[in-house]
């Protein structure tokens, strides 16, 4: 089994690896779908940095459980929600953090060895995971919160190198956006939101899933309230979030923040503005 790196690809490495894996930057900074290249130069220059292209990583459900309650105890809290704001704007990678970090951080408390908390493989004993496609869909501003297995490459890297820190405009899109947020009238639903933000514009070059990802990582830490508890205050099994999307229409809207119907936590939000 080929490992690949715990970081979040940036630079050459990150351009070849888009084209190697079908991405590309618009015009307007954002990421759309293209034909995958074969180039022999891009394939040499991912694996010179260490990036196996295509190839899948097999993890167990207990190592999964075990070394992602390891490297959320590596991590800070304020670091983790300080990389969130830094990933409306500076760096996108940091919007899925609060959602690895908010999943493992009460694993360890849920009383069992292997707690209902989405560890189940379809297909055999194991999980089959292409880390380095993981760690570039992170890199892009992607994030999701239906498929903890692929925290773990997420919580390793950002463990072992580190998280962005939020630039003064990126602390001023989080206001901005909790403004939005506020706007809303009660009743207002996960899919009205994200148009409103969409409208706003303050986060450039994301696409509808991309800003479903950002108030997903709202939902987990409690800031969008919910009919569901957030992640970030305690162990929230799977059949608690099976049970939750099961009250209405199915959509693509995940909880916590398909329970969602306006307002904010304002000490939460209060606390992320002041990351």
């Amino acid at each position: 089994m080929t490992t690949a790196p715990r970081r979040v690809p940036r630079g050459d490495e990150l351009d070849s690896l888009m084209r190697l894996y079908g991405y590309r930057f618009t015009r307007t900074g954002g990421v759309a779908g293209a034909e995958p290249t074969h180039d022999a130069d891009d394939m040499t220059l991912a694996e010179s940095a260490g990036w196996p292209v295509h190839a899948v990583e097999r993890f167990t459900p207990v190592e999964i459980f075990e070394r992602s309650v390891a490297a959320a105890s590596a991590l800070d809290e304020e670091a983790v929600l300080g990389a969130f704001v830094a990933g409306l704007g500076s760096a996108p990678s940091g919007r899925q953090i609060v959602i690895s970090f908010g999943w493992a951080r009460h694993l360890s408390a849920a009383g069992a060895s292997l707690p209902d908390c989405g560890l189940e493989p379809r297909d055999g004993d194991a999980f089959a995971v292409d880390t380095t496609e993981v760690l570039l869909r992170i890199a892009l501003g992607w994030a999701w919160n239906e498929q903890p297995y692929k925290y773990l490459p997420d919580l390793e890297a950002a463990a072992a190198t580190g998280l962005p820190t939020p630039t003064a405009d990126d602390r001023e899109r989080v206001g901005a956006l909790l403004d939005v947020v506020v706007a809303q009238p009660a009743g207002t639903t996960a899919g009205a939101l994200e148009k409103a933000v969409a409208r706003a514009r303050i986060v450039p070059g994301t696409d509808k899933y991309q800003r479903y990802g950002i108030l997903i990582g709202l939902a987990e830490i409690g800031v969008l309230p919910s009919s569901l508890a957030p992640s970030w205050d305690g162990f929230v099994s799977r059949r608690e979030v099976e049970e939750a999307w099961s009250g209405g229409p199915r959509s693509d809207i995940t909880p916590p923040l398909s329970g969602w119907r306006g307002g904010v936590d304002e000490s939460r939000a209060e606390r992320l503005r002041r990351v």
